[in-house]
């Protein structure tokens, strides 16, 4: 082999490596992305729960898995006035 060969092959291997490096840190940086959008849509809820709105949730993925959920926190329940 000459040395024209051997420095595409090296200079090939390395690029397919840093190509698939860059596609792992895009993979990451989405699901990131999205667990932080998640994160802070529960955490929305959560303080509207807490303030006694009324939230109700549908929500719908990608395979077809859905959720319904509705959250109403009744006036003047407390954990105690059951004894």
């Amino acid at each position: 082999m000459d040395t024209t060969t051997i420095v595409i092959t090296i200079g090939s291997i390395i690029s397919i490596k840093a190509f698939a490096l860059w596609g792992l840190w895009l993979r990451l940086r989405w699901r990131s992305r999205r667990e932080q959008y998640r994160h802070d849509y529960l955490l929305g809820i959560a303080e509207k729960v807490a303030a006694g709105s009324r939230v109700e949730l549908d929500d719908q993925d990608r395979d077809g898995h859905r959720l319904r959920v509705s959250i109403s926190r009744a006036e003047g329940h407390r954990e105690d006035a059951a004894a």
